[in-house]
């Protein structure tokens, strides 16, 4: 079916791409500053490149990013060295932190999704963070297959080797109270409703999990082997002294970039850690099971209990509560004047 001539999807204007630029560019600054100053993370990374890259060789960055490790690279005596990055924004600045560092010559810089860019040769070390909100989804594993499969050399490497999601029960301080802090006014229908949305706790308030048992990996991924058919399912089952004390679940990566060469979220200020509330369960010790789905928006949980009550979460439930509530809530509504 051809669709009508407004239905066509218009290519957006130069002006129109230099204000989405200029609306995105403090958080995409803000993000990558967060990258650059992380100790840990720059020092894992150099070391599995530095490691994995021998003179010579040819590397590719994709999500490059400010182009730091294409620069490492370049530094390091790579032959080939290409830096992919889709934020339109980075490319420029990819480019001028390459002339800083003496290296822009050396540099390929294109600017698209590694899906669609063609080039010709394959790559020795290939290094590639390119995880969003949903680093296990089935996008991430395709794009990851994608670049195994057309742009790494026999017997290449491709730096992370390993992607894993832990968790672990917790207890986290952070969590809403019942109660409407110092005025004495319950609110446990809005907590309900936030029980079914996860949130991510940024590394400095980290501090104030407690966890209740060692964090175990509930999703595991192998970049060398792993293929489109691969359904991250995450699950994940602990044996706590008294399930009454856990509020939630937290999750965090942790990446093998090289051999022996791993990082968690929790040594890293570059990624932040997940949570997952619940209901308190019953007082005793128990085996706590953990169950989260593949696009990580619903979960649920169950003890060994004789009960065996499961508790479901999801987005889905949360707004269904608020329009059968917003149905038998009595209210006027007025509209704007036209």
């Amino acid at each position: 079916m051809v669709g009508k001539p407004n239905d066509i999807k218009k290519k957006p204007t130069k002006k129109e791409r230099d204000e989405r630029i200029a609306a995105h560019l403090p958080s995409v600054l803000h993000y990558h500053n967060t990258m650059l100053t992380d100790k840990v993370r720059n020092k894992l990374l150099k070391k599995a490149i530095s490691k994995a890259l021998k003179p010579g060789m040819s590397f590719l960055d994709i999500g490059a990013g400010t182009g730091v490790w294409a620069i490492l690279a370049a530094k390091l005596g790579a032959a080939r060295v290409v830096a992919i990055e889709t934020e339109e924004s980075l490319i420029p600045i990819i480019g001028r932190v390459a002339q800083e560092n003496g290296v822009a010559d050396r540099i390929e810089i294109i600017h698209g999704r590694s899906n669609d860019v063609r080039l010709s040769g394959r790559f020795d070390v290939i290094a590639s963070e390119i995880f969003d909100s949903n680093a296990f989804g089935k996008e991430t594993i395709a794009s990851f297959v994608d670049i195994r499969k057309r742009f790494l050399a026999k017997g290449g490497i491709l730096i992370p080797e390993r992607f894993e999601l832990m968790a672990a029960p917790i207890i986290y301080r952070g969590r809403a109270a019942a109660e409407a802090a110092g005025l004495g006014i319950k609110t446990s229908f809005l907590r309900d409703l936030t029980l079914n949305y996860s949130d991510a706790i940024s590394f400095p308030a980290s501090s104030s999990l407690k966890f209740l048992a060692d964090p175990i990996p509930i999703i595991s991924i192998d970049f060398a082997s792993v293929d489109e058919t691969y359904t991250a399912l995450g699950e994940g089952t602990w044996q706590l002294r008294d399930l009454s004390k856990a509020d939630g679940i937290a999750t965090f990566p942790r990446s093998t970039f090289l051999d022996d060469i791993t990082m968690t979220a929790l040594e890293s200020q570059s990624w932040s850690t997940g949570y997952y509330p619940f209901e308190k369960l019953e007082k005793g010790s128990g085996k706590l099971k953990f169950s989260l789905s593949p696009d990580s928006n619903s979960w649920a949980v169950e003890t060994d209990s004789p009960e065996r009550r499961v508790q479901n979460y999801s987005p889905v439930f949360a707004f269904t509560r608020l329009k059968m509530a917003q149905n038998m809530t009595p209210h006027r509504r007025f509209s704007g004047r036209k």
